[in-house]
């Protein structure tokens, strides 16, 4: 082997050992600057979130205003009723308490129940059992279902996604909540005032904060939600209530 060829091979293989060392080198710098963004995003994501949740806890403990604008969060407070309360599932045997307390019973002189099968429980036939407590712990209870056997009234014939009603159940201001409990199997549910005007007074106090942060070019946002029942807990079918004029996020 001449010197010239010695020397060819030799700057072959430094050309090969440089171009192997220069990739490395870029894919150390690449993931260097990827674990570097990665941390700065999970940095940020975790500062809006204690900007989230000081929202929360300041509208906690001063409710009043509601809403709690500040440069890093943004918290609002919700009490949530409505005209009708909807909600999509209720298992068999489960119950919804409505609390009447301090509903204006000038305008709220009843309500119905509308109901029918829960989605993909089409060939189902749930019933209803309902109790009225007043404030001296006195408890009327009705029960519907579809063709009124065993002691139980049959339901008037609706239209929709609730192929059936209740008769207007009446109130007076001496009640203070109303108790719903499925039977047979799973139903979706409306509760409707029948007064013009009327509403039910709130359920559920809801409390939605969003902390913000800044960073170059970018804006990252942190959510969450507190909610609080006007009762003692709020019931699980509440995971599934649809308000007009307001929502609950599971």
């Amino acid at each position: 082997m001449s010197k010239k060829q010695h020397k060819g091979q030799v700057a072959l293989i430094l050309v090969l050992i440089m171009t192997v060392v220069s990739g490395l080198a870029v894919s150390l710098a690449s993931r260097s600057t990827i674990d570097t963004k990665i941390q700065e995003t999970e940095s940020e994501a975790t500062q809006a979130l204690l900007f989230a949740q000081s929202g929360l806890e300041q509208l906690i403990m001063n409710p009043a205003p509601s809403t709690m604008p500040n440069d890093n969060y943004y918290a609002v407070l919700s009490e949530i009723g409505s005209e009708n309360l909807d909600i999509e599932l209720m298992e068999k045997g489960s119950s919804i308490e409505l609390n009447l307390l301090g509903a204006d019973f000038s305008s709220l002189t009843g309500f119905a129940v509308y109901w029918g099968p829960s989605v993909g429980a089409s060939a189902g036939q749930p019933a209803l059992f309902i109790s009225v407590v007043d404030s001296m712990g006195k408890i009327t209870d009705y029960a519907y279902d579809y063709q009124g056997v065993n002691g139980f009234t049959r339901a008037s014939d609706a239209s929709g996604s609730y192929p059936k009603t209740t008769s207007k159940i009446g109130l007076t201001s001496s009640i203070t909540k109303v108790t719903i409990t499925v039977l047979g199997s799973s139903a979706r549910i409306r509760v409707v005032p029948l007064d013009v005007g009327a509403v039910f007074p709130p359920q559920v106090k809801s409390i939605k904060s969003i902390g913000t942060v800044q960073s170059d070019d970018k804006t990252v946002k942190y959510g969450l939600q507190y909610d609080e029942s006007s009762v003692d807990t709020v019931p699980a079918p509440f995971n599934y209530v649809l308000f007009s004029g307001g929502s609950i996020l599971q």
